[in-house]
């Protein structure tokens, strides 16, 4: 579906709300933040499905919501990616062998996950090897989300990975992405281009606080760019890639000092509100809901 050429929702949660965003094209129109029952959601995962739908259904009434179509994104909690090197196969034997190498390099994956792959372009244009991204996702965090909009009564044209809509929404080909929430972080490492790694980083705590999810964070970072460099020999990320950030958090004034400190005096960066944006728009606290937006085409 063209979702330049219609009006649309997207939604996310995170930051024990509820996100909406509508637009019509790249015109971005309202936005809302609804908050929810911290026992309605989980590490940023609907366990309560009635109870979220039924937020989502009286938002939309309460705030007047107009949408032909609604787009969600998932925190990445307990999804993997792999970029394979593979035989330079086609169509079904290619999508055979991608399950097979998940199945043997993730355990467990191909039983309990969705699994979704696409081709990379490589180095192997004119070899017999190609390579291709492989994503495994939890079946149950796709199925609570998908009965969450059934219960809300609206239709789910689009689902996505929220390191996935993050990454488009900053577009630069190596960087570090943190979208720090009361609740937890998600840190996406953008590697040529590619989302090469990402982790969520709950808050394991009965009352989330602003102050832990930054002790997490600043005690998770330096650790996520370390292994990443470590198990990534061909990296691109070095010391001189920036930061960005987004997210909740980010209304702490001290937020781009502590990154810094934290990785070293690395550069960190906000991203910058895209001509099209609303002059008021709260761009760092909806970044997820614009990625989503921006890909257009489901």
């Amino acid at each position: 579906m063209d979702f330049f050429n219609s009006r649309a929702m997207a939604f996310t949660i995170e930051g024990l709300s509820l996100r909406m965003l509508t637009f019509s094209g790249k015109k971005i129109e309202n936005w809302y933040s609804i908050p929810l029952n911290p026992n309605s959601v989980k590490d940023g995962l609907v366990v309560s499905p009635d109870v979220v739908g039924r937020v989502i259904a009286e938002g939309i009434q309460e705030n007047g919501v107009s949408c032909s179509s609604a787009l969600a994104a998932l925190p990445s909690t307990g999804a993997a990616s792999q970029v394979l090197t593979l035989p330079r196969l086609k169509g079904n034997k290619l999508g055979e062998m991608v399950v097979r190498e998940v199945k043997r390099l993730m355990p467990g994956a191909a039983d309990v996950d969705y699994v979704y792959w696409q081709p990379i372009a490589d180095g192997f244009a004119k070899s017999q090897k190609q390579s291709v991204y492989a994503l495994a996702v939890p079946r149950s965090n796709v199925i609570n989300m998908v009965e969450t909009c059934g219960s809300a009564g609206i239709k789910l044209k689009g689902l996505e990975l929220r390191p996935f809509a993050l990454a488009r929404a900053v577009n630069c080909t190596n960087g570090i992405i943190v979208h720090g929430e009361v609740d937890g972080s998600e840190i996406v490492i953008v590697d040529k281009s590619v989302p090469g790694l990402f982790r969520n980083i709950p808050v394991k705590d009965d009352k989330p606080s602003a102050e832990v999810a930054w002790q997490n964070l600043i005690r998770e970072l330096p650790f996520t760019i370390d292994y990443y460099n470590r198990s990534h020999h061909d990296s691109a990320i070095t010391a001189e890639t920036p930061i960005y950030i987004s997210g909740g958090l980010t209304l702490d004034p001290e937020a781009s000092p502590r990154l810094a400190q934290a990785t070293g005096g690395r550069k960190v960066e906000r991203v910058e509100p895209p001509p099209w944006c609303p002059e008021n728009f709260p761009l760092e606290q909806y970044l997820v809901n614009v990625g989503l937006m921006l890909k257009g085409k489901w």
